[in-house]
């Protein structure tokens, strides 16, 4: 099968936190920055990187990003910038537009001018700030889409193992277990795996479900079948 192929525009911290995800998952990746010396930066890794401007459609046009199957436009601090990009993206004809957008006044702007997914990765950084500030032992949070999140829980040194089998996350409190971290171990589990005190687990499910979930494994009220 043939490896996907990805423009990222823009190589700030958000976007050279994209290139890299893809490149380590063997993704075909075109970096493109307008700044020599960030450009620079990211061509140390990745032989694929030019300095263009991204509303210069003749440049994008040379560098072959009419080609690609996705491109991500991963600045938000200009939104003019933005704006043109996107539309040179759709005139070349890329079928998938990804773009950054800091401020959602422009969310519905970019989508009718052709982004097929606006982004707005400051609003979905304070939801997680916010839940794992309020919840010490939550580690990481991310919401998948408007009603469900994946959280990893760090597991109190006091717990009590059980079994998946025996805890039954799904049917009790509505939750997937879909990774256990163990030390420098990380595995999917199975019913006949138990979790144990502090492994961190990643759950997925509605904030709902989650809490409840933590409140048993973390609050000493663990519920009954």
């Amino acid at each position: 099968m043939a490896h996907k192929s990805f423009a990222v525009i823009g190589l700030g911290q958000f976007g050279r936190s994209i290139v890299k995800e893809l490149a380590d998952n063997g993704m075909d990746v075109i970096a493109i920055d307008k700044d020599e010396e960030t450009a620079k930066a990211v061509a140390a890794d990745l032989s694929t990187t030019f300095i263009a401007d991204s509303t210069d459609e003749r440049a994008l046009k040379e560098l072959g990003i009419g080609e690609v199957d996705a491109a991500i436009v991963a600045f938000g601090d200009n939104k003019e910038a933005s704006v043109l990009t996107t539309v040179i993206l759709r005139e070349l004809g890329v079928k998938n537009i990804i773009v950054r957008a800091d401020d959602d006044y422009y969310v519905p702007i970019l989508k009718k001018l052709g982004a097929t997914e606006v982004i707005t990765p400051q609003k979905a950084a304070g939801s997680a700030l916010a839940n794992r500030i309020g919840n010490e032992d939550f580690q990481e949070f991310y919401k998948l889409d408007a009603k469900y999140s994946v959280v990893s829980i760090l597991i109190n040194p006091g717990f009590f193992p059980v079994t998946l089998k025996d805890m039954n996350p799904k049917n009790v409190y509505g939750v997937n277990m879909v990774l256990i971290r163990r030390g420098n171990k990380s595995f999917v589990p199975g019913g006949n795996d138990s979790i144990l005190p502090d492994d961190v687990v990643y759950v997925v499910g509605t904030s709902k479900e989650i809490y409840a979930f933590r409140e048993a494994v973390n609050g000493g009220k663990q519920k009954k079948k």
